[in-house]
C-alpha cells in the first residue's frame, strides 16, 4: 500500500479484525450483554449452593461463603470485562476512574454516610419505644467496631461487587433510553431478581426476608442512587459510601429480636421508599441525566 507503513498497515488490520469479532453494541444490546453476563457469573456460584440445600449434595456448603461472596463480583466482573474488551486498559482506566471522584459537595457526604446512619437510630428509638429488644447499645466494641465494618462492607460486602456494574455501567446506558426514573425502576428491579439465589442460601442477609419487602426496598434504594450518580456528575465513590453506609449499620448493631421479626427491616424500607418518593415528587429524576457518552464509548479509544 503506496504512503502507508507496514506498521500501520498491521495496525489498521487489527482494528478491522476487532471490529469483527467484537462488533460495536448500541447502549440497548451492551446493556443486555452486560445483564445476562452478570447473572450468569453470580447464578453459577449460588444455584449449586440452592442445590445442595436441598439434598443433591452438588457442591460442599463449607465452601458456601466463599462463593457467596464471589458471586456478588458478578456485576462488577461482567462490567470490566465488558469495557477492557471494547477499550483496552484506557477505557478501563477511566470507568475505574469514577470510583475516585471526590470533589463534590459536603452535602453529598452526608446524604450517602450519615443518612443510613440517622435513619438507623430512628428505626433503633422506634423499636424500643414499642416495647422490641435490642443488643446493648452501651457495648462499646460494638461502636469501635464500625470504621473496620465499613472498610470491609466497602471492598467485599456488596457495594464494589454491584455499584460498578449497576450505577457504573448499566445506567449510563439506559438512562438515556428510559429517562433516571425509568432506568432506576428498571436497574431496581432487575439488582432484585439477581439477588434471587440467596433467598435460598442459609446464612445470607436475604435469607429470612420477603422478597416482595426486599424488592421494593431495592427499587427505592436504586432512585436514591441514581439521583446521588447523577447528583454528583458520575461520582460512583458516593453510591458506594451510601451501598457500603447502608450495609454497615444492620451489620455493626444488629436489631432484630431473637424471634426474627422483620419489624425494624419494614420500618426502614418504609422511610428509604418515602425518600424516594421524595426524590420524584421533588422533580429530581426529570429528564435523562448525564448527555456524555459512556467511558468506553468515545471513538479514540473504542477505535
Amino acid at each position: 500500500m503506496a504512503g502507508v507503513s507496514e506498521r500501520e498497515a498491521s495496525h489498521s488490520e487489527g482494528c478491522r479484525y476487532i471490529s469483527v469479532i467484537w462488533p460495536r453494541l448500541s447502549p440497548t444490546r451492551s446493556a443486555v450483554f452486560f445483564t445476562i453476563n452478570a447473572f450468569a457469573i453470580s447464578w453459577l456460584c449460588w444455584l449449586p449452593l440452592v442445590a445442595s440445600e436441598r439434598g443433591l449434595n452438588v457442591i460442599p456448603l463449607s465452601v458456601s461463603p466463599l462463593l457467596v461472596l464471589v458471586g456478588t463480583f458478578g456485576p462488577f466482573l461482567s462490567a470490566v470485562t465488558m469495557v477492557a474488551r471494547r477499550s483496552g486498559f484506557r477505557g478501563l482506566g477511566q470507568f475505574i476512574s469514577q470510583a475516585f471522584r471526590w470533589r463534590v459537595g459536603v452535602h453529598w457526604y452526608a446524604a450517602a454516610l450519615l443518612a443510613p446512619a440517622a435513619i438507623r437510630l430512628v428505626v433503633i428509638a422506634g423499636h424500643i419505644w414499642k416495647g422490641g429488644s435490642v443488643s446493648d447499645l452501651s457495648d462499646s466494641a460494638r461502636w469501635l467496631a464500625i470504621p473496620s465494618t465499613f472498610l470491609i462492607v466497602l471492598l467485599i460486602g456488596g457495594p464494589t461487587g454491584e455499584e460498578f456494574g449497576w450505577r457504573g455501567f448499566l445506567l449510563q446506558r439506559v438512562q438515556p433510553l428510559y429517562g433516571l426514573l425509568g432506568a432506576a425502576i428498571l436497574i431496581g428491579v432487575v439488582s432484585a431478581l439477581w439477588h434471587l439465589p440467596l433467598f435460598w442460601i442459609s446464612g445470607t442477609a436475604q435469607s429470612h426476608l420477603p422478597f416482595a419487602l426486599f424488592a421494593v426496598r431495592t427499587v427505592a434504594l436504586s432512585i436514591i442512587s441514581t439521583w446521588l450518580y447523577n447528583g454528583t456528575r458520575r461520582s460512583l465513590l458516593v453510591v458506594l459510601l451510601f451501598h457500603a453506609s447502608l450495609n454497615t449499620w444492620p451489620n455493626t448493631i444488629y436489631i432484630l429480636e431473637a424471634q426474627g421479626t422483620i419489624g425494624p427491616y419494614l420500618s426502614t424500607t418504609i422511610i428509604y421508599a418515602g425518600w424516594a418518593v421524595q426524590l420524584v415528587i421533588l422533580g429530581l429524576l426529570r429528564g435523562r441525566g448525564d448527555r456524555r457518552k459512556p467511558q468506553e464509548a468515545s471513538p479514540a479509544i473504542a477505535a
